[in-house]
């Protein structure tokens, strides 16, 4: 069977997290991909590392074989292919002990392009702090990721809403109900909204409010 190299630039550098993942998955090396950046962009359960094309940018990354287990258990955690698709590549890997480079077919999960900006939480930042301790990668990497996708979270959205604005939903209407939200980001239809305890869900422009009188309110003129 043909060897399968995976390449890991996020959480899955992380070797206990990857090791209880993938059961018998070896690292053989590491290289960078040029001509990529990192980004954080979101989900309804949060936001993790991505890589998008961008002239003049590099990534480090860390390669790993896998067997064909490995790769199917990867896809479930990956969300492939609707949260994150693949793409096959070549990079040359530098062998982590013997130090010779090799030129590699290799594969690497890549989140879809219409997901909306966001931030990560705390935790996924560190797990993927530890993986880069482990391979010796500069983490200015992971700082400018989160640099640059907090900036394009700034930006204006429809509405004059801003990401970390403040807003509310309606959750009940009988009882009266509102849930306070943060705008994390806009997908070009829905915005992209974060709870205190960091759980996520879409909304459209017409069902957010900037105050909880404001919502009730709504829904009173409403009936």
């Amino acid at each position: 069977m043909e060897k399968r190299y995976y390449i890991a630039y996020g959480s899955n550098l992380n070797i206990p997290q990857m090791r209880m993942r993938c059961p018998g998955a070896r690292i053989i090396g590491t290289s960078v991909i040029e001509g990529y950046r990192l980004l954080f962009k979101g989900s309804r359960t949060g936001s993790y590392l991505t890589i998008e094309p961008q002239e003049g940018a590099s990534v480090p990354v860390a390669a790993w074989e896998v067997s064909a287990e490995n790769e199917a258990a990867l896809d479930r955690y990956e969300g492939f292919p609707t949260f994150y698709y693949k793409k096959e590549m070549e990079l040359p890997l530098k062998g982590i002990r013997t130090g010779k480079v090799r030129l590699r077919k290799v594969f690497v999960y890549i989140m879809h392009e219409d997901r909306p900006l966001g931030l990560p939480s705390r935790s996924y930042m560190e797990t993927c702090r530890q993986g880069y301790r482990s391979f010796g990668f500069d983490e200015a990497f992971l700082e400018r990721a989160y640099a640059d996708s907090a900036a394009g979270e700034a930006r204006e959205f429809p509405g004059g809403w801003k990401a970390g604005d403040a807003c509310f939903l309606v959750t009940n209407r009988k009882n009266g109900c509102t849930g306070a939200y943060t705008v994390r980001a806009f997908d070009g239809r829905y915005f992209c909204l974060q709870n205190r305890n960091g759980s996520q869900c879409r909304a459209s422009a017409g069902r957010m409010f900037r105050s909880r009188e404001a919502a009730l309110g709504r829904e009173a003129d409403a009936e």
